[in-house]
């Protein structure tokens, strides 16, 4: 019986059947999926992940004028970052 070899093909082929279907599942794992109910099998079915979870109150204390107060600041901080930007925009353009 005569030997028979193996294209590269036929190799990549071979490899590509064991490393997809494993990076699929490395990847659906590390998406928090479970795609094969392993963690049933491990016994971790009843641990979640811990996600901490951010609640924001309404700040009384801050009047209203405070708050304007900070708006026009924010804005004014705004418009001398617009101002830096049109500025390097120049200097690249010029470089150019």
């Amino acid at each position: 019986m005569p030997r028979r070899k193996m294209t590269p093909f036929a190799r990549f082929l071979i490899v590509m059947l064991f490393v997809v279907p494993l990076a699929y599942f490395g990847a659906s794992w590390y998406n928090g999926e479970d795609p094969l109910n392993v963690r049933q099998y491990l016994g971790l079915e009843g641990q979640q992940p811990q996600t901490e979870q951010v609640t924001v109150k309404a700040d009384d204390k801050a009047s209203e004028a405070d708050l304007q107060l900070r708006i026009e600041e924010l804005e004014l901080k705004l418009q001398q970052c617009q101002n830096e930007l049109d500025k390097l925009k120049a200097q690249v353009e010029n470089q150019q």
